[in-house]
């Protein structure tokens, strides 16, 4: 019995961390946005685990339904805190489409916004993984060298007669492997610091990336599979666009609707609790950098297509912009609190910026200003708003 009280606790710590996160702000996975009931158990392994229910009520640190908070209005009231995890970077958001198109005649067009898109693609995609990261209070560093390595690898695959769609899914599938085999299991397993591993990483992939290369960009501009892919469109919206909008609804439907998600939450909330509620907690950190460093192989491939080259040195902000874009739309730097769909918001932001910084005839170097600025911004907010839980 007293085994089964502590699982019984657990499991009640778990659904408020998940259901809440540290600073009480209710997210997006669970479905109580939506008011649908969390199932009980989250035993990765299948087995059922004897839980209190989440019910209409709303339960407590300990399981107990609250007295006085069932009916409707319960899951109105979470779906409001869920939509104020993004109001912030929506309000931003909107206030400068507004003041662009005020002041920049040519941006309210239809080309210009399908332009922002796909400037952003690759984007979306690097920032949906690194959501995954951020969500069990980790960071990847070793993207930019995961994409490097993985341009590099793709150009020598094609190089030694692979046909390039082929080539693709090799290298995606080899940027999980080396996420999920090296990252992820010195970070879960072995226990060493994130930051250390993978700063480490990403200066070994981009070295090797150079090595190959002689640090010079290779051309693959007679390959017509990558540029169809970089340059098509469907029903008005570039190839790449619909892939990395095809990305974030899979990361979605992966947080929200699954049991996976669920213990992604809740491994970043609180993982003590999770493990005696038997997470796999090690488990689940390894997988999400392997979900991460195969979104960064997959953003690796669309900048091959759009740019027809493979280069060992890609642009050493995008850690930095995909980082700004995650913590802008509302995903905690301590775990347990996030939504993909702040995520996309939080990318729209930066892409606007600089689009409208582009329109306005100021040097694009402003918008790594910003996005730094934005990014201290957002993690000194992420902390306060900790602090004050």
């Amino acid at each position: 019995m007293p085994q089964v009280r502590r699982l019984r606790w657990a499991m009640s710590e778990v659904r408020s961390q998940a259901a809440t996160g540290p600073g009480g702000a209710a997210h997006d996975t669970t479905g109580l946005a939506t008011g649908v009931a969390e199932p009980s158990g989250l035993d990765h392994s299948g087995s059922s685990v004897a839980a209190d229910s989440v019910t209409g009520g709303g339960a407590s640190r300990h399981g107990a339904a609250q007295p006085g908070s069932g009916g409707w209005r319960a899951p109105l009231g979470r779906g409001v805190q869920a939509t104020n995890q993004y109001m912030g970077v929506l309000a931003v958001l909107a206030l400068l489409l507004v003041a662009l198109t005020v002041t920049q005649p040519q941006f309210l067009t239809s080309d210009n916004f399908v332009n922002i898109l796909e400037a952003n693609s690759v984007l979306l995609v690097v920032s949906v993984g690194l959501t995954f990261v951020l969500l069990v209070g980790g960071i990847d560093l070793s993207i930019v060298g995961t994409i490097a390595l993985t341009q590099v690898g793709l150009w020598e695959l094609i190089k030694a007669g692979m046909p390039a769609g082929l080539a693709c899914v090799v290298v995606i599938a080899g940027a999980f492997a080396v996420g999920f085999l090296i990252n992820g299991l010195l970070i879960g397993r072995v226990g060493l610091s994130f930051l250390v591993v993978t700063i480490a990483t990403a200066s070994i992939f981009q070295g090797v990336a150079n090595v190959r290369t002689g640090g010079q960009s290779q051309s693959l501009a007679t390959e017509n599979w990558l540029i169809d892919v970089g340059t098509q469109s469907w029903w008005g919206l570039p190839v790449v666009v619909w892939i990395a909008f095809a990305v974030l609804l899979l990361g979605i439907a992966l947080l929200r609707y699954t049991g996976y998600g669920r213990m992604v939450y809740a491994v970043g909330g609180n993982p003590e609790a999770a493990r005696l509620a038997g997470i796999n907690v090690a488990l689940i950190r390894v997988s999400v950098f392997g979900i991460c460093a195969g979104l960064a192989g997959l953003a690796a491939v669309l900048s091959v297509c759009q740019l027809t080259s493979a280069t060992p040195n890609p642009p050493a902000t995008t850690t930095l912009t995909a980082g700004a874009a995650v913590l802008l739309g509302g995903t905690s730097f301590m775990g347990g609190r996030g939504s993909l769909l702040g995520t996309l918001l939080g990318v729209l932001f930066l892409g606007v910026l600089s689009n409208g910084l582009t329109l306005a005839g100021i040097s694009d170097f402003w918008t790594g200003i910003v996005s730094g600025t934005v990014l201290v911004a957002a993690i000194l907010f992420d902390r306060l708003r900790n602090g004050a839980a």
